[in-house]
């Protein structure tokens, strides 16, 4: 039963690691195809990314995050977890929910469910949860580890 109970609990961490993975590898490249000048989501009337310097910053600066975050994943998938990267994912998790939390109460008190704005609260909550998640399944002295 021991065994059957540790392989369901990897299971669940290497499941967990690959749609994190996916999801942060998602977000950067959206970062990144911005950062070319890709205009899918950005107001009509927002001046092109080469007059917007501040915002090619903050888009390079995500996407090289998230693709971090991505190849952490990779380590938690492969089952090569350190102390370091469970640290980096707590803390990049209570972020996540920090900025996604409150600003999806607001939209969902204002009834404003759609738009790049809505994607990017949700994918922010998301994103922490899941790796609250990964942590909580991928730590041997949680309760998920426990026998039965």
């Amino acid at each position: 039963m021991l065994i059957t109970v540790r392989k369901a609990v990897a299971l669940r961490a290497r499941v967990l690691a690959v749609f994190l993975g996916l999801w942060s590898a998602g977000f950067a490249c959206v970062h990144m195809a911005w950062a070319l000048g890709w205009r899918w989501g950005v107001p009509s009337d927002a001046a092109p990314i080469s007059e917007r310097p501040w915002f090619l910053t903050y888009d390079l600066v995500a996407g090289l995050i998230m693709y971090a975050a991505a190849a952490v994943c990779v380590a938690f998938y492969l089952g090569r977890e350190t102390p370091m990267l469970h640290r980096a994912t707590a803390i990049g998790s209570v972020l996540a929910l920090l900025r996604g939390v409150p600003a999806l109460v607001i939209d969902v008190a204002a009834g404003s469910f759609s738009g790049v704005g809505f994607g990017a609260d949700v994918w922010f909550t998301t994103a922490g949860l899941a790796g609250l998640a990964l942590l909580r399944v991928s730590q041997p002295g949680s309760r998920s580890h426990a026998t039965a």
